[in-house]
């Protein structure tokens, strides 16, 4: 089981690799030698130390409160049973069965997980690409009025299917780092999105 310091690295690395894949892929595509912007690959290895440990907890209330799979217990009458006198009560034993998916849980998680979990997740990224240059609280309210919706809705389609196998096959324990793997691809398309000045 990774620690909460280990699964926050992991974290604000993918993310800053991913944002120089980004600007990488942004530049061959246009053509073009320009200069990395460190300045973003920060922001968004910033991105991953704050949110990584805020996940992480969600996850673990989220398994608690409503866990993926509970234990069944199936009693099987002994097979001396028909040697007893008519009036005695059946002897019965207990089995142990492997632990089912408890849909109403996984589905429970998943509607409070894309809904706030991920507009919780999307305000902190959007805090960290705006708090360095706009520096007012105000202004940086208004960029994530401006931009949430837009997030969330390209989030959606990638999230929901991810977070689903999540909480069907991945202990809790490792759906950060799970998550990160994917959102490696996904702080790509957020990294071309900060390109194309979808959050300038």
């Amino acid at each position: 089981m990774p620690s909460l310091v280990t699964v926050t690295i992991q974290s604000a690395l993918l993310k800053a690799a991913a944002n120089i894949a980004a600007q990488s892929l942004a530049a061959w595509k246009s053509q073009t030698n320009t200069p990395f912007d460190w300045a973003r690959v920060l922001e968004f290895a910033f991105f991953g130390v704050s949110s990584a440990p805020l996940i992480s907890l969600w996850q673990q209330k989220l398994e608690e409160k409503f866990p993926t799979q509970h234990k069944v217990d199936h009693q099987t009458s002994h097979p001396r049973v028909s040697k007893q006198p008519p009036h005695a009560k059946p002897f019965k034993r207990t089995t142990n069965s492997p632990p089912e998916v408890n849909w109403g849980n996984v589905f429970v998680k998943l509607f409070l997980d894309q809904t706030i979990g991920l507009f919780v997740t999307n305000v902190i990224f959007l805090t960290c690409m705006t708090a360095a240059r706009l520096l007012s609280v105000t202004l940086i309210i208004r960029e994530i009025e401006a931009r949430i919706v837009g997030i969330l809705k390209v989030g959606w389609k990638i999230w929901g299917p991810v977070a689903l196998i999540n909480f069907i096959w991945v202990p809790w324990q490792w759906r950060v780092t799970a998550a990160s793997i994917v959102g490696f691809g996904w702080n790509i398309v957020l990294g071309l999105l900060r390109a194309r000045e979808f959050l300038e």
